[in-house]
């Protein structure tokens, strides 16, 4: 049975390649199509489509925060419903949540990159077979508990940002999918969380997940925050997630009206112990959740204003740069 795999931009093109690679190992009679592969050069894209449109008995739609709303998705989105009825339709969401999508894709019953999820969409596709040619249930979960590692292993290690831009698209507007993605940069070691509002910061589920994901890559987090009556619940909340890594969690207070006249947003400081740390602010503008880079100049004087704040995090930096000078003195003769 021909399974096509509809993409559209380098970030959706792994994740096609990575589920037109692994389908086959857990139903060996699926063949999925991914075009750019499966397309032989000098043929007619228009007609090759055209001919596995007609042939395709389920379709898949590769979704993620880059192309959600590129027009060549909804094009095969819309052929693959005329050719096909809305149960064999599926978009697969890759970092994307069911609520964003929009438009034609918000017709059709969505999966998300999670386990159970994806063997839902298994046995959905297993479904589409003539009866007599059906996998067993209990083999089919079978076969897919021994291939699942790999699949997770394929998405997990597609780059966070192969487009090169930004979710909102605009180049120097960030949105909060587009931080995620700063912060789980490979280069990121240290990480400083600068809110005025930490307890409502760490209820959003994406928040959570991305220090998860950091503390498993050994990166420090240092949250600043205003002294309030709250901070005993944001502490049980911050050391929960910290439990088996309280090494790399340092909570600092500020008295109120001093954090207040020195932060006036939420910010992301990133590797703040480097001569050239980066800075992400969000707009302090009544639409939340828009954030801007700030260039390296302002970033350093960020950094340098949050470090006198806290006269722990000061002399931190005092020891840091005296050891730096030490360490660039020539040795005596």
């Amino acid at each position: 049975m021909k399974v096509f795999i509809s993409w559209s931009g380098e970030t959706s093109h792994r994740v096609a390649h990575v589920l037109g690679d692994w389908l086959p190992y857990v139903i060996q009679a699926v063949k999925p199509f991914v075009s750019d592969r499966d397309i032989a050069k000098g043929e007619r894209w228009s007609s090759v489509l055209a001919q596995e449109l007609d042939e395709t008995a389920f379709g898949i739609i590769c979704v993620t925060p880059y192309n959600i709303k590129a027009p060549w998705l909804y094009f095969e989105s819309g052929a693959l419903s005329k050719s096909l009825d809305h149960a064999a339709v599926v978009p697969f969401l890759f970092r994307v949540d069911r609520s964003q999508l929009h438009g034609p894709l918000a017709q059709f019953q969505a999966t998300v990159f999670d386990k159970e999820d994806i063997f839902s969409l298994l046995l959905s596709i297993n479904g589409r077979f003539k009866l007599d040619e059906q996998l067993e249930q209990d083999h089919l979960r079978h076969t897919f508990d021994q291939w699942w590692p790999e699949m997770q292993r394929g998405l997990d290690n597609v780059p966070a940002n192969l487009e090169g831009g930004t979710q909102t698209g605009y180049q120097w507007l960030y949105s909060p999918g587009d931080l995620a993605s700063a912060e789980l940069d490979a280069g990121c070691r240290s990480i400083w969380v600068v809110t005025p509002s930490p307890y409502k910061d760490l209820q959003l589920t994406c928040v959570r997940d991305v220090v998860r994901r950091n503390i498993e890559r050994n990166v420090t987090y240092t949250f600043i925050m205003p002294s309030s009556d709250d901070n005993d619940s944001v502490r049980e909340s911050l050391e929960q997630i910290f439990s088996a890594h309280k090494d790399q969690l340092i909570i600092q207070e500020v008295d109120a009206e001093t954090f207040r006249s020195l932060a006036v947003t939420h910010y992301i400081v990133l590797n703040p112990e480097d001569y050239s740390p980066r800075v992400l602010l969000e707009l302090p503008i009544v639409s939340r959740d828009f954030w801007i880079e700030v260039e390296s100049e302002a970033a350093y004087g960020f950094v340098s204003r949050f470090r006198h704040m806290l006269p722990s995090l000061h002399n931190v930096a005092v020891e840091q740069a005296e050891a730096a000078q030490i360490a660039a003195q020539p040795l005596a003769s």
